[in-house]
């Protein structure tokens, strides 16, 4: 493939996660993505709708910008929410988490494939721009039970295993996290007024973290995890949203227990011991 077709369909490619994850597409998105002019957005657009995908798209004065018919189906991607975070990360060549041997010198490893709902992302999304509220059904682990509940979203967040959407909560009056996955039926829009992110102040304040090599090793396997992780002095230091430090050390696989820590096959690296001793209270605090 040239590179000029190259760079055609990934922009069709755009399109499609655009249209089908966020229900709204606007030609100043793939302008900035792209450097493209608004003429040519426009043409990529008429051209994924006559040549790629005739018939799901139409253009909707309201909001002043493309959004997908009811019977909108993928063409060129495979519905898979990680497709549109490498887009949006700027990661557009294709998801490693569904791109299996692609090359005989390469391969990864599957991601489970949780189902979440385009219609959901969609709704989600609509209210974090808007600042405003929806009514959701929802379980957790903790409550199982579908119930209904009335959040203001603020931030679509992706852990590195599952998305999640930071919202207020108001049933239980405070910021919390909810799970797409976990989300039943679309997303209605509420009345309720939203408050400002600048209530959230988990997500607001900025926490320093530590990560040092599982005080259980020995010398040289300590040495060995320092290089792993290019730790300077023994040490990585990271800055975290307090409301994803969690998050944070469960994708570095970080011990923060006495047993996790005695665990040294599968935990090669902890919290560091003052920061476990401020930090604690916090991990394990209920966020259902």
């Amino acid at each position: 493939m040239t590179t000029e077709k190259h760079e055609v369909l990934l922009r069709m490619k755009a399109i499609e996660l655009l249209a089908y994850w966020e229900g709204r597409l606007v030609t100043n998105r793939l302008m900035e993505w792209f450097g493209i002019s608004r003429q040519q957005a426009s043409a990529d657009i008429k051209r994924y709708m006559v040549n790629y995908n005739p018939h799901s798209l139409v253009h909707d004065p309201s909001v002043k910008a493309y959004v997908p018919k009811p019977s909108f189906q993928p063409v060129l991607t495979t519905g898979h929410i990680n497709e549109y975070l490498d887009m949006v990360s700027g990661l557009v060549s294709g998801s490693m988490a569904i791109t299996l041997e692609t090359d005989i010198q390469l391969s990864s490893v599957q991601l489970p494939d949780r189902s979440v709902r385009p219609e959901v992302v969609r709704e989600v999304i609509k209210a974090c721009r808007a600042s405003s509220s929806i009514k959701i059904l929802y379980a957790s682990m903790d409550n199982p039970a579908w119930s209904e509940r009335v959040i203001s979203p603020h931030t679509l967040v992706y852990t590195g295993f599952r998305w999640h959407v930071r919202a207020y909560c108001h049933k239980r009056n405070n910021y919390r996290d909810f799970i797409l996955s976990r989300i039943d039926r679309t997303p209605k829009p509420s009345d309720t007024k939203a408050p400002t992110i600048d209530g959230d102040k988990h997500w607001n304040e900025v926490v320093p973290i530590t990560l040092v090599p599982n005080t259980q090793l020995n010398d040289g396997q300590k040495i060995l995890v320092e290089k792993d992780y290019a730790m300077p002095e023994g040490r990585l230091q990271l800055r975290v949203r307090k409301s994803l430090v969690h998050y944070t050390l469960q994708r570095y696989r970080a011990a923060i227990t006495d047993e996790e820590i005695a665990d040294t096959r599968q935990y090669h690296i902890q919290l560091a011991e003052q920061d476990r001793k401020i930090l604690y209270p916090y991990l394990f605090g209920s966020n259902s």
